[in-house]
């Protein structure tokens, strides 16, 4: 009984067929990215957020923001309804110029929203992440008995001194 045991780390790729030379990663990413639900045209969306501006010119981007995409439906946010009045007229041509970066039928409808304090995908930074705060000292810290030889011992003291050092610091 020779059954196939398969990872889900390995989805999409057969182990026995390995090559010990160098391959290119696009060669085989599509495979791993649909086995995991994913289109390879996805990492194409952010590229698109990002020049969302170039994309839509000088006409269409003051007042078209983009918000997300669902099941092949680009949305849009506008400011107000005069916006949203003005989009619905340049729908052919958002869906012409999204899918020409696309370079294909990426998006077929496209959903006009109103704003409404959204935050839109191209002011959303997300290049760095935001810092975190420092967690609170625990009230019966550095009363733990513990072996001193075990490597419990030593992270538990190794955390200690880390309070010790934001006190002094």
């Amino acid at each position: 009984m020779s059954e196939k045991k398969y990872h889900k780390r390995f989805a999409g790729h057969d182990l026995n067929r390995r090559r010990n030379t160098a391959a290119h990663i696009g060669a085989d990413l599509s495979g791993w990215l649909a086995a995991h639900g994913m289109r390879p045209q996805q990492t194409l969306l952010g590229q698109l957020w990002r020049n969302w501006d170039i994309v839509m010119g000088p006409d269409i981007a003051p007042i078209a923001r983009p918000l997300g995409h669902r099941n092949g439906i680009l949305l849009i946010g506008g400011d107000d309804s005069c916006a949203l009045q003005e989009l619905s007229y340049a729908v052919p041509e958002i869906l012409e110029r999204v899918n020409a970066f696309m370079d294909e039928e990426f998006f077929h409808k496209v959903e006009l929203h109103l704003l409404m304090g959204k935050e839109s995908l191209q002011r959303i930074d997300i290049s760095e992440a935001p810092e975190l705060p420092r967690p609170q000292r625990p009230p019966c810290l550095g009363k733990a008995q513990l072996p001193p030889d075990s490597p419990l011992a030593s992270a538990y003291a190794a955390y200690v001194r880390m309070f010790k050092e934001q006190e002094e610091g």
